[in-house]
């Protein structure tokens, strides 16, 4: 009999919390049945760089009379369980976001080791393993992935968003913090695509407007039938920004405090994120034939500690640019230029490219064109200049007839 057997056979033992119970079983467990004569199975052997922890499991699908059991590959990866139809699938097919979730072991007729993770987020999802071992197994990582992420005030829940240039109003989206301290929103709690993040590492909670009216609009909701209308109003004040969010709820609003508080805490640590600058710039085509392509695109830049300079067709994550995985950065990446290279200088000019405002230009180097683009504002386009301006004068070797430019429209 395995230790989830055990648990599950002893439900009439009362004790106040269910970790108590566990620990209690748990080591009453042990005591029955003596030291392990051999290790269970590991779900590190089939994980790969990045994840803590994969294997296989079945996956109840579909909906009414046509579910139907799945075989699916899952991967712990954080707090996020992610299952693939195959390791060699690109995309996975969903995800299960563990932070506030808890589960419950199902005694089924038709499917033997099954269990259920539940959250009050999004629907309950069924799983069952191939044998007590592996049951044993995942559900003890996906407790102590639980239990973690409490500990830490990780924080999964709705929010509304104010618009960042404040044309579009509130937005309502389903926010996610890990331990590293990065927020990401998205639209739906089980959704892939994430709409955006932001790093709340040396950030500020501030509550907007008096506690006492908070206190007794809370009371107010809470009295009401619907308690619609009522916003908890509150910043996330950053080092480059000042975001403005509200919860429906006192509560919910509070514990958005603890979050960013605990996560405001944390300090920038050695083998994390080397990004400098990064941002939407619309980036000249290198065509250089006579049928070559130099319309503009929209392309997401990246400037690194390491002075390389990249851009993306899409938004991508900070950790692809820790020390050590640098050349994912450069796979996903649609070009890069490395800033460091021997026999670098900038300048400064005004007036490039007048027919566009808010444009910068590098020439030279070993590339055999120019890159060319133009920032959303002025400060920004100012921003990009400082930063990469700063990042080639950090060569120290002496400029050469190739060196690298700088130049900038100041209009």
């Amino acid at each position: 009999m395995s230790l989830n057997a055990f648990v599950s056979k002893s439900g009439a033992l009362e004790l106040k919390q269910k970790k108590q119970k566990r620990s209690f079983l748990a080591a009453l467990f042990g005591c029955i049945n003596g030291p392990s004569t051999g290790e269970g199975p590991s779900l590190l052997q089939d994980a790969g760089p990045g994840e803590d922890a994969a294997g296989w499991m079945l996956k109840l699908g579909g909906k009414g009379n046509m579910q139907l059991w799945q075989r699916r590959l899952f991967v712990l990866k954080g707090t996020e369980l992610f299952y693939y139809k195959d390791r060699a699938d690109n995309e996975p097919k969903g995800v299960i976001r563990l932070c506030g979730a808890s589960f419950y072991f199902v005694k089924s007729t038709d499917k033997e080791n099954h269990f259920r993770i539940k959250h009050p987020d999004f629907k309950i999802r069924d799983l069952a393993c191939e044998d007590e071992r592996w049951l044993d197994a995942w559900t003890t990582c996906i407790q102590e992935v639980i239990d973690k992420a409490s500990k830490q005030k990780e924080m999964a829940g709705w929010i509304y968003k104010k618009d960042k240039g404040g044309k579009h109003g509130w937005k309502k989206r389903y926010a996610v913090v890990d331990g590293s301290g990065i927020l990401r929103y998205f639209e739906n709690p089980d959704d892939l695509v994430c709409k955006g993040e932001l790093n709340l590492k040396d950030s500020t909670f501030e509550t907007i407007g008096d506690e006492r009216d908070s206190l007794k609009q809370a009371r107010r909701s809470r009295a009401s039938s619907s308690g619609a209308g009522v916003k908890f109003l509150f910043n996330i004040i950053m080092a480059n920004q000042v975001r403005q969010f509200y919860t429906e709820g006192f509560s919910d609003r509070q514990k958005w405090k603890a979050c960013v508080d605990n996560m405001g805490a944390l300090r920038r640590q050695v083998g994390e994120s080397d990004v400098v600058e990064k941002g939407w710039v619309m980036k000249k085509g290198g065509g250089s034939s006579l049928l070559g392509r130099k319309n503009w695109k929209r392309r997401y830049l990246v400037l690194t500690k390491d002075r390389e300079l990249y851009w993306f067709k899409e938004q991508v994550y900070d950790q692809l640019f820790i020390a050590g995985i640098r050349d994912k950065a450069r796979s996903q990446a649609l070009g890069y230029i490395e800033l460091h290279a021997s026999g670098t200088s900038f300048s400064i000019e005004s007036g490039y490219a007048s027919k566009y405002n808010h444009s910068f230009k590098i020439e030279g180097g070993a590339r055999k064109r120019d890159f060319e683009a133009r920032a959303e504002t002025h400060v920004s386009m100012l921003e990009w200049v400082k930063k990469i301006g700063t990042a080639v004068e950090e060569v120290k070797s002496p400029p050469s007839p190739s060196s690298d430019k700088i130049k900038s429209n100041m209009v």
